[in-house]
């Protein structure tokens, strides 16, 4: 698969296969994605959408091929990767002992923001956390939970955004909110890798989809991706 017309590739992959502990799951898959474009995931249950991101951010081994970002192999530890590929894959990556508010202070501080106070008040506002704010997070609900780990992805710099179903628990209005703010960043260059199960989500704020299906890949168009999930 290969999208967009740029000529710089921020992600790739070549004849991967993916799995655990040797077992194939699916593939072999190659994928080219370029600055600024936007890519959901999609497929049944199964078939290997969320091993395909863990393998792309290195968390799992490949059964095959290669993995490679801004034309280097993937390596989650190393600088060029942490400071340029936000992530949202997890629902319980927290600090027990922090406050909301102290988890997005603690990521805008760690990605040198200057005016972090304003980019913590901005994303408590944006997705309606003031009033738990002061809260930690085994107070909050799931759907809380949730936003506080959108607004910590969203709060910092990223050349490529990789998301998870970020949909799932959010309210319609605050769905309709972050599509437009995803638009908004695509517009701006950054590069999205979204698993998803809404087809409003491709319609809205990604230009291509990568179906897997039958243990193989399929690139498809937003708009054919979405009829898909509509089926």
């Amino acid at each position: 698969m290969q999208t967009g017309q740029s000529t710089k590739i921020v992600l790739e992959a070549r004849e991967l296969i993916i799995g655990y502990q040797q077992r194939v799951i699916c593939g072999p898959l190659d994928l080219q994605v370029s600055a600024g474009d936007g890519v959901g995931i999609i497929g049944a249950n199964g078939s290997g959408k969320s091993t395909l991101v863990r393998t792309i951010l290195g968390h799992l081994s490949p059964v095959q091929g290669t993995v490679e970002f801004l034309g280097l192999p993937v390596n989650e530890d190393s600088l060029a990767f942490r400071q340029h590929v936000a992530v949202q894959i997890t629902d319980g990556a927290f600090f027990e002992e922090l406050t909301v508010a102290e988890h997005l202070e603690l990521v805008a501080r760690g990605h040198n923001l200057n005016s972090w106070k304003q980019s913590v008040s901005e994303e408590l506002e944006f997705f309606e956390l003031q009033q738990v704010a002061g809260l930690l997070p085994s107070e909050l609900s799931s759907g809380q939970r949730r936003k506080v780990l959108l607004a910590a992805t969203l709060i910092r710099p990223a050349q490529l955004m990789i998301l998870d179903e970020p949909e799932q628990r959010l309210d319609l209005r605050i769905r309709q909110k972050l599509y437009d703010r995803l638009a908004v960043l695509r517009g701006s260059g950054t590069t999205l890798l979204v698993v998803t199960h809404d087809p409003q989500m491709l319609r809205h704020c990604l230009n291509h989809a990568f179906l897997l299906n039958e243990d193989q890949g399929e690139a498809l168009h937003s708009e054919a991706g979405a009829q898909w999930l509509e089926r």
